[in-house]
């Protein structure tokens, strides 16, 4: 007797159909690019003498550059005609094959997860090709957006960029059906402004932060966003926790001073602009929080948190705007900051290809963030966190040869060390106080 299958089933079936034949495609496509990257680098000529050459010249220059710098002398100055039509860091950028199989994967493991309601082999590997993107995609784009701060000074306009660069990859979700299309009022729209608000201010504090100091000493700075999240929510929400997990963020403090204090490329204004993007999305996640829901966003977790950003993402665009096109920095600085960055040697295809890159790196990373929460608990994606810091820190220095002190390294792996404790303190007092109240 055959089984008669609901109308809903019925209309998903072919979605179905779609995402079991995408994921295995996109698996074999991740696994034959590394293959093929990597046969191509064993079957490579050795570089000439002359391009050895090249090359030493160039570590060599980079060095004087960076001593010169601490200093206190113009590096731009200095670096104008050694970085002639270069941009470092630029050997570390993923070839275009690897990230196209990375969103291929990233987008059938989406797709797969919107139909799969029961268990299924891609329960037991989605977690893993989630983090796996999220770290891909975060590390990409602090090499692609230190790379473009040092090439092309707009901040406002850069920030601006990366954030609407989300907009037209929601649409193509929205319209192929990868994604179901979120239904959201006027009221939803006013709720989520102060929202999309604080999302854009921490975006372009961000963006500030990695141009005017080191990526990695940015992310050592931000390891304090615990901290001001745990503040905050004492302040807004009301919500009060145990002494030792305050205790517990001692550590934080004591390595991000630590670190700071011995930072060879310290500013103030690298510093401040740190702290502010951590206030700011501590803001943006605080209020979320006290608003709650908005609109019908989808049935599964999945297609929830890809909408939530996808909308926010509309919503911060829109109010970052303004303030981007009227401040110095921003769209209107844009043809003078081209007409330098050409000046200075870097080709037009660079500069596109790195602002396209970095908005699409920024959005790629964002949504891997949210697939991941979708499918732990927030003190398992607290972890992952900290591990992807260390991760974007170490990647950071080796990339851009990124001099690092004795007390700076203590500093970070106090600070970094100092953010699981706390997470885990945190989670420990927050079990105790649910099995009291049993």
């Amino acid at each position: 007797m055959a089984q008669i299958l609901p109308m809903h089933s019925l209309e998903l079936e072919p979605q179905r159909r779609r995402a079991r034949v995408l994921l295995p495609a996109a698996l074999l496509a991740a696994g034959a690019v590394l293959a093929a990257e990597q046969l191509g680098l064993a079957f490579q000529a050795p570089p000439s003498a002359k391009l050895q050459l090249r090359g030493q010249q160039r570590v060599l220059g980079q060095q004087q550059l960076q001593a010169s710098t601490f200093a206190g002398l113009d590096a731009r100055a200095l670096s104008a005609p050694a970085a002639r039509g270069t941009v470092e860091g630029s050997s570390y950028e993923a070839s275009l094959p690897l990230v196209l199989a990375a969103t291929a994967l990233a987008a059938a493991a989406t797709s797969e997860a919107a139909v799969e309601k029961e268990s299924s082999l891609f329960d037991k590997i989605k977690l893993p090709i989630f983090v796996g993107c999220w770290y891909f995609f975060n590390v990409q784009y602090n090499i692609q957006n230190k790379m473009l701060m040092n090439a092309f000074s707009a901040t406002w306009a850069i920030s601006f960029i990366q954030l609407a660069s989300g907009i037209p990859i929601a649409m193509l979700m929205w319209a192929s059906g990868l994604l179901q299309v979120p239904s959201v009022t006027r009221a939803d729209i006013i709720k989520l402004t102060p929202v999309g608000a604080a999302f854009a201010a921490g975006q372009v504090a961000t963006v500030a932060s990695l141009g005017a100091v080191a990526v990695s000493f940015t992310h050592v700075v931000k390891a304090l966003e615990p901290a001001i999240n745990a503040v905050a929510s004492g302040l807004i929400l009301g919500q009060v926790f145990h002494p030792m997990v305050y205790a517990s963020l001692l550590p934080v403090f004591a390595g991000v001073a630590l670190a700071s204090s011995s930072e060879l490329s310290f500013t103030p204004f690298g510093f401040a602009t740190a702290m502010a993007s951590n206030f700011c999305f501590v803001t943006r996640n605080v209020l979320a929080t006290k608003f709650g829901s908005t609109g019908d966003m989808g049935e599964d977790k999945v297609t929830r948190k890809t909408n939530q950003l996808s909308v926010l993402t509309i919503v911060a665009t829109a109010v970052l705007f303004p303030l981007a096109l009227l401040l110095p920095g921003g769209l209107m600085s844009v043809p003078a900051a081209w007409s330098a960055s050409i000046a200075k040697g870097v080709p037009a295809s660079k500069l596109v290809t790195m602002l396209a890159t970095s908005g699409f790196y920024f959005f790629m990373y964002q949504l891997s963030s949210f697939w991941v929460l979708s499918c732990v608990p927030p003190i398992t994606h607290s972890v992952l966190n900290t591990l992807k810091r260390v991760v974007i820190i170490v990647v950071s220095i080796v990339v851009f040869r990124t001099p690092v002190t004795k007390m700076g390294l203590i500093g970070t792996l106090t600070a970094i060390g100092g953010v699981l404790l706390y997470t885990l303190t945190k989670a420990h007092y927050s079990k105790k106080e649910k099995e009291q109240s049993k």
